[in-house]
């Protein structure tokens, strides 16, 4: 699918009653928030989903701490929070592994607009995360079951999907994701 760059919104777009200071003095924002009062009312009419990215730092109510992202099934809009991703000091050394945490929770969000719930599958990237270690653990894709339910919702070409993939994590310098990609083509042929 065609996907677009929106213009970037300014952190002053969040009200008071949808942020809070956390234990540890950073500030937070209400993902619920986001979701219903901003991304909804910036989604383009055209648009399948619409995923938003943030270096603020994420809680879905009040009783938890964080969360690294949260979507809507029914307004197929998500967020992801980049805030904890690299213990809020992005550097050269580790930009990857914060990419690759970025890529790991938004495609998680992302299958749950396409309808797709929390998949058993240790490694699956619809398997839930509570953690970084978690998070790092899981594969930067969905399991073969979860391909076929994104494939039952959004037609692709399986081979094709993977090639850009392979693309993809080659230009960054994800190798481990590369390697996963290159021996799922492999199993195609």
């Amino acid at each position: 699918m065609e996907t677009k760059i929106l213009p970037v919104l300014s952190n002053t777009i969040f009200p008071k009653k949808a942020r809070r200071i956390f234990k540890d003095g950073q500030e937070q924002i209400l993902a619920g928030y986001v979701l219903d009062s901003i991304l909804i009312k910036q989604k383009p009419k055209d648009a399948v989903v619409l995923m938003g990215i943030t270096e603020k730092d994420l809680f879905p109510k009040p009783e938890w701490n964080y969360v690294f992202g949260q979507a809507s099934y029914e307004d197929g809009v998500g967020v992801t929070s980049m805030y904890r991703f690299s213990d809020g000091h992005l550097s050269d050394s580790n930009f990857n592994e914060s990419l690759e945490r970025l890529i790991k929770i938004s495609s998680h969000e992302i299958g749950h607009m396409f309808g797709i719930s929390h998949c058993l599958n240790a490694v699956c990237v619809m398997n839930g995360t509570n953690s970084l270690p978690e998070t790092d653990f899981h594969f930067a894709r969905a399991c073969s079951l979860c391909q076929q339910k994104l494939n039952s919702s959004l037609s692709y070409d399986p081979r094709k999907r993977l090639q850009d993939l392979k693309h993809f994590f080659e230009k960054q310098h994800l190798n481990i994701e590369l390697s996963r990609a290159e021996q799922d083509l492999s199993l195609l042929k």
